[in-house]
């Protein structure tokens, strides 16, 4: 899987997008989570 990440440096979390299909998401204070949540 190929995903972009950004940091949200107001919530302190990291998103983790599809790259292909960027209306899926996951996201997490850490970028294993951020990943993870993107994966399920």
């Amino acid at each position: 899987m190929t995903y972009r990440l950004q940091l949200d440096v107001d919530k302190q979390i990291f998103i983790a997008i599809d790259a292909h299909n960027t209306a899926k998401i996951g996201k997490g204070k850490t970028i294993e989570q951020a990943v993870a949540a993107l994966k399920n």
